[in-house]
């Protein structure tokens, strides 16, 4: 006699895509937290990313347990961000995450820092027109040090925004990823691929022999 199987039958494609929505959704409910928006932002993001359909508003607000009026202010922000698009009555995520990166840069990182480079010349210039003392030339060289810095970290800003060629290969990554849609890469080329209008990166100096 064959010995009984303990095999069991895997769950149904319905349950296993929601149990793993959900999980996403917290993933990118955790990364919404680090990088200072909320928990519910990252959720209904990896939510909506993780959907092979577009979804309603109610099917969110149903599938993670949050109210109506959260689920309403949050997708709102969502869109005004490039997060999440209408598709009429129903939302889809952006999958081009170097696009969501730099967007967040360009309308948050960067401000704060042009903020603090403004604020900084503004005690710079308040101790110019103090007395010369030992005191104030020490603050102003700090202050200097510090802008320098600023303006260097403005500058690498500067670049990630507009995908400058020090990103060849991020940019190459982000637009392959964004070339999947539903599971499946779009017809062309390699998803992988380095885009035709890429302009050509020069190739490293070799150093001289010694």
């Amino acid at each position: 006699m064959s010995e009984p199987t303990n095999k069991q039958s895997p769950p149904p494609a319905e349950d296993l895509l929601a149990s793993a929505q959900l999980r996403i959704a917290e993933v990118f409910g955790n990364i919404a937290d680090f990088w200072g928006f909320t928990r519910t932002q990252g959720r209904i993001f990896g939510l909506v990313f993780l959907s092979p359909t577009p979804l309603d508003q109610r099917t969110i607000r149903d599938r993670l347990a949050i109210s109506a009026g959260s689920a309403s202010m949050t997708v709102t922000s969502l869109v005004e961000w490039g997060v999440l698009r209408r598709v009429g009555r129903q939302l889809e995520a952006e999958t081009d995450f170097w696009k969501l990166i730099t967007t967040v840069i360009r309308r948050r990182e960067r401000e704060e820092v042009e903020d603090a480079i403004e604020q900084a010349h503004a005690v710079m210039e308040e101790l110019k027109r103090g007395p010369d003392t030992q005191d104030i030339r020490f603050a102003k060289a700090r202050l200097a040090h510090l802008l320098r810095f600023f303006e260097t970290g403005m500058n690498l800003l500067e670049a990630v925004i507009s995908l400058a060629p020090i990103n060849p290969i991020l940019q190459a990554i982000a637009r392959g990823a964004a070339r999947y849609k539903g599971g499946r890469p779009r017809r062309g080329r390699s998803a992988w691929s380095t885009p035709r209008d890429a302009p050509a990166q020069p190739s490293p100096a070799k150093e001289p022999h010694a």
